[in-house]
């Protein structure tokens, strides 16, 4: 009810709002009047003007005066005597009375007769800034100059006065930095623009009047893009390789695939390729670039012998302008052919090593060689690898398993070692390795048992035999013979052991004393006979016990025990000397056996039934022990203990004890007194207090009572309580009392001031004796207790005659002392008040002064000089120091200003020095500046100070390296090694930016650049692989970001003589008839080249001996008959040498055999094949009985027959009678790949002929799938693990030869969880945010080159981290952007946070979904990341995220430099309780929202009834009460329930005073 009697009020109050008249006048109605009524502010309702005077005769009219608008707001109303002026409508100085000025003007006419009137209007300020357009559209050229405008807003406050209409503009934050909003709406270039870094720029400006009454509009800046840059490559270098002899496409070139853009992306003309220059230039032909896509082809294949390496410049035109042109230089390597097996130095490997040899020990070295190109490279490996033995890839066979070295078990090894060429070459080679073990020594003596017993008694004799000990030994011969030792224990020399046969014999007779057990514990060890032997030991115990005579230790013993226990309870143990253990004794209670009994195995004495220390106290039992023979006795006194039966008993207490309620804590209070009549702790007693509540203490030993707490009679008067005396018996036995302690009052209250602190106002130029404020006190004691005096005890800040005083009696302050607001602003006074008590209390306050200013102090800046260094590249219109000034006076310098007088430098308003717009720095031209700057502290008769201002402009990379006067080509001998030649280079700019770097970018492993530019040569140049080289050298400066130049250098290597002169064949023979032989007919023709040049490359040949029958010509190398042959008639053979030399000093030379078979018969009647070797070829995996190829022999005559047989690989081929070869078992190309099959043919002539041929067979691969080493792969990895943190790597091999390299992995179904690299089959994670304690299963995928795959199970336990620290930010930017530079976004973050960030995750969804509710979604990337301190410990994530808002602006600063301007950055809430608590959060908002517009809803309801009601009743002022109500409703409705905001349509920007007035109700 009480809810819906205040909307009536309120309502009521809206409708009753009405004013009186605002001014009276008479009519004059024969000469007229002017009257000014006064002003009121607009919107005002109600009377304007009363008029009296009025004859009931006079015809009143309302007319027009000036405006017309004027009337249209007043009517006029008749009364017998007067007439009212009254408002129709509020009163609007913005709207229709605007164009009067904001002035009322009218006229109340009688008999034509004017009576003029005019009131004015005081505008307020209810109209908000609108903007003509809510959107600003406009594009603009990247090369728009610094300064200009891009475009101009407009926004136009309706308020008639210019206080009230002057709109202010800004730009909401984020501010590009590029543009600026002047005080006109011009928003004016600051930076120049780059299209290819932002070419869109969205923001809001906003205007707003005195009063912060705003509007918005957004501003949308297009850039165009201008054509003012080249094409450019991605890369400026590119290296590619390709193997000799062949042609075609070049498409492995790093970093990436040549591609080139116009460098104007927006634009983005496209580029045509083309080869500029190739190096050898005679290679130009061989090489195509297509160019639309810019692949290199090779167009004529190349031989790598000829040439290794080539450079081709490339070139990239735009279509349309091919004079802009970008270049960049292609690296390209001819990759060598593999066709050479390896071979060991020998084919067979004996040795002999130690048995136990230590693992690694090396047995020895293989080599192994190559004549490929780089030797050998491949692998050696031990065949089978289960042999103890390893092969290191340098060939040096060492110990794999030192444990299998046993040459009891295995004395010999024989393996082989493989050696192997590296894919895809399938060469190889093997030798046998023999390896034989030495005996060693490494077998210890083993005793047969553990520990060895013997015994010697009474009766001992010398020679007694005692024990024999036995070992045995595995080694033979001396190492397995063992001899016998005693190592200690034997210090008597009792005993001796028998060296060979272990036995231990007694040599000297023991002492044995009666009832004693001597124990003789012997060491002995067991030697085997090795050369360095080996032992081991064993405990052989030998006890010798002496006569039996028992004998009790005392003869008196002594024992207690309490009275009452039951049977059993121990009272003492007695102890004897005896030999038991061999001779038994007997243990026996003679005297009061019915009350005591012995346990023989404890000797312990012990009650048979309970005893009464009443009855008797004491008692005496006598004992006895023997061993059947000899006796003793003993007498035990056994002591009855009393126990505990008799209360405590007080000694009487006073019934009421007084004290001071002052008294101190330790004062003492009366003393209670206890007895107990037993004895000892029994009768020994302790007091204690119960219900004192911690205000009294008692001494437990005396029963002192004492104060334990301070005491207030206010509080409590009189205490009651117990004391409790306690005895210290088993069990414990007590009594209680009563004590009544009464409280005494003293004086205790302290004066009480009536506030905590008081505050007043003080001008500094107040004279003194001035009153400044009056404070009071009160106690709550009576008499002199209550008389409270003042005064100050203490000010701050102090002062040498105190600031202020105080009247004692009144406590009224005064000043007392003249004040300066410069030296103190603030005093703090310490006011005590002081009562009359004995002793006397005092309370305090404090009474803070305000000391007002009179100003009178110039400004101040922080420092007289500043000294400011800033980069020559700094943007016209930056800032470059801000200033900071002081002022003493109140106010400081909010209304000072600056004067700068410069060309290149301004300063605003702020202190904020700027480059100017126009200018610009050049450290070349001018390093530093000198300016001064005044602060002048207010407008008008301001105080100023000056500082002065040293900028020193630093200087920026903007030079490249220079090369000077390079000497081009340099000639180097293929044999020199070392410094060849100095590079010398220049760099414009100063520090880092000048240091200069020389880098060679090809050819690394055969030169280096020292930084001094010193050339050396460091590999091993050969004229005859590369005679020119074309050395790509790259000068980077060290600036940042670095700037280079790129220069060839030409090498050119000249000849050393360094080869041998090589014979094409190394066997040259030939078969002749001798009837056919002529004299210089020519036999043959022997050749060698030199790979040499010049003379060193000239060759003569000669023989090594002179020949009778043949001439060899030095120069062609032909060799010729001397004479004729006929007189031959037999078969001659001739085997003769040739030297083949070249002409280099010193001269080199290599030889070759000659062979020439002189018959004197038909050459048709021999044996041949029909090629001395066969090329065959075979499938992998063919069954038996597969056909390789078909040999043939042929004999000169049909007559003859022919048989063939294989000489090797008999086992795996055959032959049959027609020369057919076939498989006898499938063979399999990873095993072997080539085999080298012999064929001997026989034919059937007397005696028979024989023919060998060589059959080289190919076995060719047959595609197999890949197998993984493992079916199924498992890990674990916490949850928290960050974004591409290695899980496992999964390895498949593919027993196709040299396949598995191009093995690529993957995922069978892709996953968001996890994924896996390509190449390498490392799995690695993507997202495991919230899958803590989950399995993750999933199959990855090899596949070969041909398609065939393979699959292997994963599974991925992912462990719950424990931690809900993950930070979650949101960046406007695409997410494969994001993930391109995430290490660069990980790296911000620790710059920033100061700790180390780990992400954990990249995502494109919010994780609060309520805000999509709320408000639109743009596209975002999401980060989720933890931090971790340098210890590895993770930070909680409230902690990171308030870093992250107070580094907010640094956050994205620093971002900002890794994706560019206009970045957001924003936090969200991670985890399932933050989410779950902002979207309740959010869900209460909205509904608070939507019960709000219903509880408006009722309100607005409600009103309008009553006006309804009210317009009904009321007759006399219907239509006004109904305007004024409808005014009212209209503008709470609009500024309670209409977002404003959003309703562009509506008159949201009227009313705001009238909702201030509401809220205000």
């Amino acid at each position: 009810m009480s809810f819906i009697s205040s909307f009536f009020i309120l309502a009521c109050f809206c409708v009753y709002n009405v004013w009186g008249a605002i001014g009276t006048s008479q009519i004059n109605c024969e000469i007229g009047s002017e009257v000014h009524l006064g002003s009121v502010e607009e919107e005002y309702e109600g009377d304007v003007e009363i008029i009296t005077n009025v004859n009931p005769s006079d015809e009143l009219k309302l007319d027009a005066y000036i405006f017309q608008s004027g009337v249209t707001f007043l009517e006029l109303i008749r009364g017998e005597t007067t007439a009212t002026v009254r408002t129709t409508k509020p009163l609007d100085a913005d709207g229709a009375l605007k164009e009067s000025g904001g002035k009322l003007y009218y006229s109340v006419t009688c008999a034509n007769v004017r009576n003029i009137r005019t009131l004015d209007l005081v505008d307020i300020n209810d109209n908000a800034p609108v903007f003509e357009k809510k959107e600003y559209i406009t594009s603009v050229s990247e090369i728009i100059q610094v300064g200009s405008d891009a475009l101009k807003v407009k926004a136009v406050d309706a308020d008639v006065t210019a206080q009230y209409s002057t709109v202010y503009y800004s730009i909401q934050p984020p501010v590009p930095a590029e543009f600026e909003l002047r005080g006109d709406g011009t928003i004016r270039l600051l930076r120049r623009l780059n299209y290819n870094i932002a070419n869109l720029y969205t923001f809001t400006v906003e205007a707003k009047d005195i009063d912060d009454q705003k509007d918005t509009a957004t501003v949308i800046i297009n850039v165009e893009d201008f054509d003012n840059l080249n094409p450019y490559f991605d890369h400026s270098l590119y290296q590619a390789s390709f193997p000799e002899n062949q042609e075609g496409q070049i498409s492995a070139v790093a970093p990436t695939a040549i591609k080139a853009q116009d460098g104007d992306t927006g634009i983005n003309e496209p580029v045509v390729y083309s080869i500029t220059v190739v190096d050898p230039n005679e290679l130009l032909s061989n090489f195509n670039i297509d160019p639309n896509s810019g692949v290199i082809s090779v167009t004529t294949a190349l031989d790598r012998e000829e040439t290794e390496r080539i450079t081709i410049q490339i070139q990239a035109a735009q279509q349309d302008d091919s004079t802009k042109t970008g270049n960049a230089v292609v690296f390209l390597a001819v990759e060598d052919e593999n066709d050479n097996p390896p071979e060991f130095d020998q084919s067979e490997y004996t040795t002999v090593i130690p048995e136990n040899s230590p693992n690694d020990m090396v047995v020895l070295q293989a080599k192994v060689t190559d004549l490929d190109q780089g030797g050998f490279v491949g692998t050696l490996q031990v065949i089978p690898d289960t042999v103890p033995f390893s092969i290191t890839p340098d060939g040096f066979i060492r110990v794999k398993s030192s444990a299998e070295l046993d040459r009891e078990t295995t004395s010999t090894f024989t393996f082989q070692i493989e050696a192997k060429d590296s894919p895809p070459s399938n060469f190889s080679a093997l030798a046998t390795v023999n390896v034989s073990l030495s005996d060693e020594n490494d077998n210890t003596p083993v005793f047969g048992k553990s520990k060895y017993e013997g015994k010697v008694f009474i009766n001992q004799t010398v020679g007694l035999f005692v024990v024999k000990v036995e070992a045995t030994d595995l080694d033979e011969g001396p190492n397995g013979q063992v001899s016998y030792f005693i190592d200690f224990g034997n210090d008597e020399g009792h005993f001796a052991i028998d060296e060979n046969t272990g036995e231990i014999t007694l040599i000297q007779v023991i002492n044995l004393p009666d009832n004693e057990i001597l124990q003789f514990s012997l060491y002995v060890r067991a030697k085997d006979g090795g050369t360095v032997s080996r032992s081991s030991s064993v405990l052989v115990d030998i006890k010798a016990p002496g006569e039996s005579h028992p004998q009790f230790f005392e003869k008196v013993y002594q024992g207690k025990v309490e009275e009452e226990q039951e049977a059993g309870a121990e009272i003492v143990k007695v102890n004897f000397f005896s030999v038991d253990t061999f001779v038994p004794v007997t243990l026996t209670v003679e005297t009061e056996a019915d009350k005591f009994s012995i346990d023989e195995s404890s000797r312990m004495l012990k009650t048979r039934a309970k005893l009464d220390y009443e009855t008797q106290k004491n008692y005496t039992v006598q004992l006895s022990i023997t061993d059947g023979t000899k006796r003793d006795t003993a007498v035990v006194h056994v002591e009855v203990i009393d126990i505990n039966d008799n209360s405590p008993e007080f000694a009487p207490i006073p019934s009421s004890i007084e004290i001071p309620e002052d008294a101190e804590i330790g004062d003492k209070v009366t003393t209670i007194l206890a007895t107990d009549a037993d004895a000892g702790l029994n009768a020994e007693v302790r007091y204690s207090l119960e219900g004192s509540a911690g205000m009294f203490s008692v001494n437990p030993d005396t029963g002192l009572v004492m104060v334990a707490a301070a005491l207030d009679r206010e509080t409590q008067s009189k205490y009651n309580f117990s004391v409790v005396a306690q005895d210290q018996g088993r069990p414990i036995l007590s009594a209680e009392a009563s004590l009544i302690i009464t409280i005494t009052d003293v004086n205790d209250n302290a004066p009480i001031f009536s506030k905590q602190q008081y505050e007043a106002i003080v001008w500094e130029n107040a004279t003194i004796g001035t009153d400044v404020i009056g404070v009071n006190a009160t106690d709550k004691d009576e008499g002199l207790n209550a008389v409270v005096s003042y005064h100050i005890s203490k000010q701050e800040p102090p002062s040498p005659a105190a600031a202020f005083t105080i009247e004692s009696t009144t406590g009224t302050i005064s000043l007392a002392q003249k004040l300066d607001y410069s030296k103190a602003k603030r005093y703090t006074l310490e006011v005590e008040g002081k009562d009359g008590g004995s002793p006397s209390l005092t309370g305090s306050t404090v009474v803070i002064i305000w000391v007002q200013d009179v100003n009178d102090k110039a400004p101040e800046f922080s420092q007289d000089q500043y000294d400011v260094a800033v980069y020559e590249n700094i943007a016209p219109g930056s800032a470059l120091l801000s200033l900071e000034v002081t002022d003493e006076d109140e106010g400081g310098f909010s209304n000072g200003y600056f004067i700068l007088t410069s060309d290149i430098f301004s300063v605003n308003s702020q202190g904020v020095i700027h480059l100017q717009s126009h200018a610009s720095l050049d450290r070349e031209t001018r390093d530093n500046y000198i300016i001064q700057v005044v602060a002048v502290d207010q407008p008008v008769d301001g105080l100023s100070s000056t500082a002065q201002i040293n900028i020193t402009v630093l200087d920026v990379n903007d030079n490249n390296p220079q090369f000077i006067d390079l000497e081009n080509p340099q000639m180097i001998p293929e044999d020199q090694t070392g410094e060849v030649y100095h590079i010398q280079v220049s760099d414009a700019d100063i520090e880092e930016n000048g240091m200069v770097t020389l880098t060679p970018y090809s050819y690394n492993e055969l030169f280096i650049i020292s930084t001094e530019g010193t050339l050396t040569v460091t590999g091993n140049l050969d004229r005859e692989t590369q005679d020119v080289y074309e050395l790509v050298i790259v000068a980077t400066d060290h600036g940042e970001p670095p700037r280079n130049n790129v220069t060839t250098l030409t090498i050119i290597v000249t000849d050393v003589n360094d080869n041998d002169p090589i014979f094409t064949e190394e066997l040259y023979s030939a078969r002749v008839l001798a009837k056919d032989v002529k004299k210089g007919d020519v036999v043959l023709t022997v050749s060698a080249t030199d790979l040499d040049a010049g003379n060193n490359s000239l060759i003569s040949y000669r023989f090594s001996s002179e020949p009778e029958m043949l001439d060899l010509h030095p120069d062609t190398g032909v060799i010729t008959w001397t004479r004729d042959l006929t007189d031959i008639t037999e078969d001659t053979e001739l085997e003769l040498t040739v030297i083949a030399e070249d002409h280099g000093s010193p001269p080199r030379n290599s030889t070759a055999k000659v062979l020439i078979e002189i018959k004197a018969a038909s050459l048709t009647e021999d044996l041949a094949f029909e090629n001395s070797t066969y090329h065959f070829s075979v499938k992998e995996n063919e069954p038996v009985e597969t056909e390789v190829g078909v040999v043939k022999a042929l004999t000169g005559s049909q007559l003859v027959q022919v048989t063939y047989i294989l000489t090797s690989h008999s086992d795996l081929f055959s032959v049959d009678e027609s020369g057919t070869i076939k498989t006898l078992q499938s063979l399999d190309k990873e095993e072997q790949e080539w085999y080298f099959i012999k064929v001997q043919a026989t034919d059937s002539r007397t005696p028979p002929s024989t023919a060998v041929t060589m059959v080289v067979l190919q076995v060719e691969d047959v595609n197999e799938p890949p197998v993984f080493d493992s079916e199924k792969y498992e890990a674990e990895v916490f949850s928290i693990a960050p974004f591409r943190f290695p899980v496992v790597a999964v390895k498949a091999t593919d027993p196709d030869v040299g396949d598995t390299e191009e093995l690529q992995y993957s995922l069978e179904e892709s996953s968001p969880l996890l994924a896996v690299e390509s190449s390498s089959g490392q799995v690695y994670v993507m997202d495991l945010t919230g899958m803590g304690g989950k399995v993750i299963t999933v199959q990855v995928k090899a596949t070969d080159r041909h398609g065939l795959f393979t699959t292997a199970e994963l599974q991925v336990t992912v462990k719950n981290s424990g931690s809900d620290n993950i930070v979650v930010i949101a960046l406007n930017q695409p997410v494969h952007t994001v993930q391109e530079k995430i290490r660069e976004t990980q790296n911000s973050l620790e710059k920033v946070l100061g700790w180390s960030v780990n992400i954990l995750s990249l995502r494109v969804e919010s994780v609060s979904e309520m805000r999509s509710l709320l408000r639109e979604t743009t596209a975002k990337t999401y980060i989720s990341f933890i931090a971790t301190d340098k210890d590895g410990t993770i930070i909680s994530a409230k902690e990171v995220n308030e870093k992250l808002r107070s580094e907010q602006e640094s956050v994205k600063v620093e971002l900002e430099i890794v994706f560019g301007p206009g970045l957001e950055v924003e936090q969200e809430l991670e985890g399932g309780s933050g989410s779950s608590q902002q979207s309740n959060e959010a869900v209460v908002i909205a509904l608070g929202v939507l019960l709000a517009l219903s509880l408006v809803g009722l309100i607005v309801l409600v009103v309008v009834t009553v006006l309804k009601f009210k317009k009904m009743t009321d007759t006399d002022s219907d239509k006004e009460s109904f305007n004024i109500g409808k005014r009212d409703i209209s503008d709470v409705f609009t500024n309670e329930v209409v977002f404003t905001e959003t309703q562009d349509d509506q008159g949201s920007y009227k009313g705001s005073r009238k909702t201030s007035d509401v809220a205000a109700f």
